[in-house]
Formats: structure tokens, C-alpha cells, sequence
């Protein structure tokens, strides 16, 4: 008799935690979002906020004006996501002139400028963070655990963390 009913009482528990984090996740944010990132584009199509990395491995957006018109028509919240994506590449020196540049290929393949803004790994230094805010952009540092997001192309952990919220 316990026994069925610490099964029924760990259903119920983990029922009611699908169903949050099911719930948390809304709207749906994809990160890391490039062309030469290979993102999966059913995950593009139920986004509703796409973080894009201007120069992802190098390579500019620009080089894709196809993609970037796909995505302009997609009807979703685009934000800015770092410059290359560099492990806490905002946590170091950032200059100016290299927040211009991403901005401007954000501009110049999206039509407008980014207003949202989430660093790489979820860090960044206060003197970037100035700047940033500076340029206009809100910055969005909520943890996964706060409000979990799927990653383009994920690797190791972030693959299992995309298989638990269904991405």
C-alpha cells in the first residue's frame, strides 16, 4: 500500500515539474542561431525569440542575405547574442568598435537594430553591460533554471537540457 502510494505521490511530482517547466519556457528562446550553425528549422519555426551570434566562428551574417531575409519575413523577436560567441567573451575587454560591428551586420541582414541583448554563457562584465546599454539594448540574463532555452547545434550537456524541455 506505501509503496503504490509514493508511486502515485512521484507521478504527481513529476507531472507538476513537466508541467512548469513546460510552462517556463514560454516564450520559446533559441540561442546560438547562425547559418553556419546548423540549426535544426523545426526549432527556428516554433521560436518565438531568436538569438542571433553576428559572427559565429568568423564568419559574418552578412555572407547569408537569403537567411537573413528567411528570417526577417519569420515574424520573430530577433536579439543580438554576443559577436563570436566566445566563452565569456563579454566578461573580457569588448570595444566599441567591435559592438559597432556586430550591430551593424545585425542592421545590415535584419533591417533593424537589435533591442535585445543576451551574452555568451550568460556572462558579462559590468563595463560591458554599460555599453551595451548604452547602444539601447536590454540585456537578458535569466539563468536555465529561471527560464530554460534551447541551443542550435547543442553539444554534450546543453543536447540533454534541449531533450528535457522538448526542443
Amino acid at each position: 500500500m506505501a509503496c503504490r502510494f509514493l508511486r502515485w505521490i512521484a507521478v504527481v511530482i513529476v507531472t507538476a515539474y513537466l508541467i512548469l517547466l513546460i510552462q517556463s519556457r514560454n516564450p520559446l528562446i533559441v540561442d546560438d542561431v547562425h547559418p553556419s550553425n546548423s540549426c535544426d528549422g523545426s526549432l527556428l519555426e516554433k521560436a518565438d525569440v531568436l538569438y542571433v551570434t553576428p559572427k559565429f566562428g568568423d564568419v559574418p551574417l552578412t555572407e547569408f542575405p537569403e537567411w537573413c531575409e528567411t528570417i526577417r519575413n519569420s515574424n520573430k523577436t530577433v536579439g543580438l547574442h554576443g559577436i563570436t560567441h566566445s566563452y565569456h567573451e563579454f566578461g573580457g575587454n569588448i570595444s566599441q568598435e567591435e559592438l559597432n560591428e556586430a550591430i551593424g551586420m545585425f542592421e545590415q541582414c535584419f533591417g533593424s537594430r537589435p533591442e535585445l541583448f543576451r551574452p555568451p554563457y550568460n556572462y558579462i562584465s559590468e563595463e560591458n553591460r554599460q555599453m551595451v546599454e548604452e547602444a539601447g539594448m536590454t540585456i537578458y540574463t535569466e539563468r536555465y533554471y529561471q527560464h530554460p532555452y534551447c541551443h542550435c547545434n547543442p553539444h554534450g550537456w546543453m543536447e540533454v537540457l534541449n531533450d528535457i524541455i522538448w526542443c
